[in-house]
C-alpha cells in the first residue's frame, strides 16, 4: 500500500505548477510537512473538512494547494467561506504518516501512541498545540491535551500507523534520507519494530489454554490482522520470523475480519514462517480468487483451510488445488457458500488420486452437478485416506448419487457423508443405502432435503439406522 501512495505523491508532485531542485522528496519536503501538518491535525480530532483558519494555522500556503492533494468540500455552504478536505481519508493518513517519519522533531513517544493500543495516546494530539511548522515534543504540550486524542477514530490512526511501517522499511529508507537525519529515522524503524513485536506478543499472551480434548486455537482479533499488516508494509522478514517463532497454536481462526486480496498478502508473508503447520479458518470474508492467489506462498503451512462464504470461483481453487497437490501437510478444505461448479471437480478428482494423506473435503452450497459428482468419482475411486465429504446444498441428481456410491464401495476410511438438498430420488437414495449396508466404516450418511416420499424415507430407515433424514 505504501509503494502505491508513494508513487502517487511522486506523480502529484513533480506535476505540479512549481519544480523545485533536489530529489522529488527534498524539493518539496515544506509542502508535505504542511500537508502533513494539516492532516495529523485533523486525524487526532476526527477532523476531516479544513477552513481557511485550519489551513492557515498549519501553514499551508496556495502552492501546497495547487499540488492537487487538496480540493474544496462540496458538503459545505459557500456562506462561510472556502473548505477543503484531502481527496481521500487513506490520502490524509498518508500525509499524517509521512509527517511522522521526516519530522526530525517528532519523538518516540507519538510511535507509541501509533502502535501500542491504550498507551501514551495523549502524544498526538499535541500536534494541535504546536503552531509552529516543527513539532516539539514537550511533557507540558502532551499533558495538555489528553482529551484530544480521545476523540481520534482507531481505525484511521492504524492506517497511518501502516504507512508509517511503511515508510520506515528498508526499501523506502535511500528516498527519505535527504530529507532527514539519518539517526533519527534509524531509531523511529527500531521503534516500530519494537511496538509491532510487543503487540503480537500481546495477543499471543492472550490467548486461552485450550479445553480437555481440544486443540489449542486462537480467534485472531481486527488488531492482530491489522499487526500483521503493518509488518507486512515493514517487508522484514526477521520481524515476522520472530513473531511466528512465539505462536503456539493448531488453529488460527479469521473469521469476519474484512480479509480481503491485501490481507492475504500480508498474511501470507508472515504465516509462511511458522514453526509447525496451522488449520488457517478464514469463512465469511472477501478472500475471492486474487485472495487464493496472494494466499499461496503460505499453503505449505497450512493442514487445513476454511474458506466458506468467500466469493471463490473455479479458477482460484484450481490455482491452490495446484499448489496443495505439492504440500504434504495440506488434508482439509472447506469451500461451503462460495461459487464453484463442475468446472472444479476434475481438479479435485486430480487432488484425491496423488495426495494419499487427505482427509476432508467439503463442498456444499455450490453449483455441482450430476456432470461434477461423476469427475469427483473419479478421484473418490483412487482415494486410500478421504474420511469427511460434504457435498449438500448442490444439484447431484440421482446419477450423481449414483456415481458417487459406485466409487465410494471400496473405501475403507470414510466416515461421514452429506447430500443433504440434492435433487436425489429414490433410484439414487437406493444406492447410496447399498453403500452403507457394504461399509466398515461410514458411520453416518446424511440425505434430508432430497426428493423422497415419507414412505421411502421409512424404507430406507430399515434398511440402515445410518441413513440420517
Amino acid at each position: 500500500m505504501t509503494d502505491l501512495y508513494l508513487m502517487i505523491l511522486q506523480h502529484f508532485l513533480l506535476h505540479s505548477a512549481q519544480s523545485a531542485a533536489g530529489s522529488w522528496i527534498q524539493g518539496r519536503v515544506g509542502t508535505i510537512l504542511r500537508l502533513g501538518k494539516l492532516a495529523l491535525d485533523g486525524l487526532v480530532s476526527s477532523c476531516y473538512v479544513f477552513s481557511t483558519q485550519d489551513l492557515k494555522q498549519a501553514q499551508v500556503a496556495e502552492e501546497d494547494i495547487s499540488t492537487g492533494f487538496l480540493s474544496t468540500s462540496k458538503n459545505i455552504s459557500s456562506q462561510s467561506g472556502k473548505h477543503y478536505e484531502f481527496l481521500h481519508i487513506t490520502v490524509q493518513c498518508f500525509f499524517a504518516s509521512l509527517f511522522i517519519v521526516i519530522n526530525d522533531n517528532i519523538d518516540h513517544f507519538i510511535i507509541a501512541a501509533l502502535f501500542c493500543s491504550g498507551t501514551k495516546k495523549s502524544a498526538l494530539a499535541s500536534v494541535r498545540t504546536c503552531p509552529e511548522p516543527c513539532f516539539l515534543s514537550t511533557s507540558r504540550q502532551e499533558s495538555r491535551v489528553q482529551t484530544l486524542l480521545q476523540k481520534a477514530e482507531r481505525p484511521n490512526l492504524q492506517i497511518t500507523a501502516s504507512f508509517v511501517a511503511g515508510l520506515l522499511s528498508q526499501r523506502h529508507r535511500s528516498a527519505l534520507l535527504e530529507s532527514c537525519q539519518p539517526a533519527k529515522l534509524a531509531r523511529k524503524h527500531d521503534y516500530v519494530k519494537k511496538y509491532l513485536s510487543k503487540g503480537m506478543l500481546k495477543h499471543f499472551k492472550s490467548i486461552p489454554p485450550p479445553l480437555k480434548g481440544e486443540k489449542k486455537s486462537m480467534h485472531a482479533m481486527p488488531e492482530f490482522v491489522w499487526l500483521i499488516k503493518c509488518i507486512y508494509e515493514m517487508q522484514n522478514s526477521d520481524l515476522a520470523k520472530d513473531a511466528m517463532a512465539k505462536l503456539e497454536v493448531e488453529h488460527l481462526k479469521l473469521t469476519y475480519c474484512n480479509i480481503g486480496p491485501a490481507e492475504c498478502t500480508a498474511l501470507a508473508f508472515v504465516l509462511r514462517h511458522l514453526k509447525k503447520p496451522v488449520g488457517l479458518q478464514l469463512d465469511c470474508n472477501s478472500v475471492g480468487d486474487a485472495g487464493i492467489e496472494q494466499l499461496l506462498p503460505c499453503l505449505e503451512k497450512c493442514h487445513a483451510i476454511y474458506l466458506r462464504n468467500n466469493n471463490i470461483s473455479d479458477e482460484g481453487i484450481c490455482r491452490l488445488l495446484e499448489k496443495g497437490i505439492h504440500c504434504p501437510s495440506f488434508q482439509k478444505i472447506a469451500l461451503f457458500n462460495n461459487n464453484l461448479t463442475n468446472e472444479c471437480t476434475k481438479h479435485f478428482a486430480k487432488l484425491l488420486k496423488q495426495k494419499q494423506n487427505f482427509l476432508s473435503l467439503r463442498l456444499g452450497n455450490n453449483h455441482i452437478t450430476e456432470e461434477g459428482a461423476e469427475q469427483l468419482a473419479e478421484g473418490l475411486r483412487e482415494s486410500s485416506s478421504l474420511q469427511y465429504l460434504g457435498l449438500w446444498g448442490n444439484k447431484i441428481g440421482d446419477k450423481g448419487a449414483e456415481a458417487l456410491a459406485r466409487a465410494l464401495q471400496s473405501s475403507r476410511t470414510l466416515v461421514w457423508l452429506s447430500l443433504v438438498d440434492n435433487n436425489i430420488g429414490s433410484v439414487g437414495a437406493h444406492a447410496l443405502a447399498g453403500l452403507i449396508q457394504g461399509s466398515v466404516s461410514l458411520e453416518e450418511l446424511w440425505l434430508r432435503g432430497n426428493k423422497l416420499s415419507t414412505e421411502e424415507v421409512e424404507e430406507l430407515t430399515q434398511i440402515d439406522r445410518r441413513l440420517t433424514f
